[in-house]
């Protein structure tokens, strides 16, 4: 694998790093926030007091999965074998993800309770946007990997990782509508499932080192 495929793999780590550490961040020093009953966009929703940098930082967790998403082309294109443009796909879904996720930054959330906007409508169409692609990605990314005797556990991880987020998103979308007192942390598990498979995948696809296909054949072969 070539340096700069390496090092754009490893950007899924880094960006699970910042989005965690600016969450952290951004909450602390924003007066009465909660992490229990208050969504992430919250944060940097229009008005809030220190929305703008917050939202620059977020920004930068888009591009850092973005940067992933390329890694993750490349990785496959080069040593993609079996489900080629299956897993390609995935890079691109990650990095449409990502283009998502700015916008979605870009155009900030309304206020709870305030006079609905055209950013604050956009921005929740952007937030939609990125969990179909989210969940499109890891499906994707899932499938090529099954096909990979050795990337076959991360298959399976990535499956059960598909499962929580397509099973939690839903029940997050509706703690929102009735504005539940645990909506926040409902909307973490769907974003969190991400974020820690981003960093997962980003440490298994930068350290693989694939069976050749020759090799693999042969072995195939004598069995």
């Amino acid at each position: 694998m070539d340096k700069a495929t390496t090092r754009l793999l490893w950007a899924g780590v880094a960006a699970a790093v910042w989005y965690t550490a600016v969450v952290l961040i951004g909450a602390l020093a924003t007066p009465g926030y909660s992490h229990i009953g208050e969504h992430v966009s919250t944060l940097y929703q229009s008005g809030a007091p220190n929305g703008a940098w917050i939202a620059a930082l977020f920004a930068v967790y888009n591009l850092l999965i973005l940067a992933f998403g390329v890694g993750v082309f490349r990785l496959v294109s080069n040593r993609g074998g079996a489900r080629r443009r299956i897993g390609q796909a995935g890079g691109v879904a990650l990095a449409f993800t990502a283009i998502a996720g700015v916008m979605d930054v870009v155009f900030r959330q309304d206020p709870i309770g305030s006079p609905t906007t055209t950013a604050g409508t956009l921005h929740v169409a952007f937030a939609g946007l990125a969990s179909l692609l989210t969940i499109l990605a890891i499906a994707l990314v899932a499938s090529w990997a099954l096909a990979r005797s050795e990337l076959r556990g991360f298959g399976w991880y990535s499956v059960v990782t598909l499962v929580v987020i397509v099973v939690s998103g839903p029940v997050a979308a509706v703690a929102t509508a009735g504005l539940w007192p645990t909506m926040g942390l409902l909307e973490r598990i769907p974003i969190f499932g991400f974020v820690q498979w981003a960093a997962i995948t980003s440490i298994i696809l930068a350290r693989w080192q694939p069976v050749p296909e020759a090799q693999a054949s042969a072995a195939s072969v004598r069995t």
